[in-house]
């Protein structure tokens, strides 16, 4: 008994496409307005700091209080 009424082809990756696509990152200016991309808190630049692994570290000031998000 064959598996004939099983149409099944095998699955091909291309590792082209695993590939993942980003935008370019533009450093933020001391003073503009931010907003992170995950939660949406806006606040003003107040610190960048270039990490080694390339990201970026901002000190927001959102309403008064001290907050850092990174940029990848």
């Amino acid at each position: 008994m064959g598996l004939g009424w099983l149409n099944v082809r095998p699955i091909r990756y291309n590792t082209l496409n695993n590939k993942r696509k980003e935008a370019k990152m533009t450093t933020p200016k001391i003073g503009e307005t931010f907003t992170t991309a995950k939660s949406g808190v806006s606040g003003k630049v107040e610190e960048v700091v270039k990490n080694a692994n390339g990201s970026l570290r901002v000190r927001l000031d959102v309403g008064g209080k001290e907050r850092w998000t990174t940029i990848k």
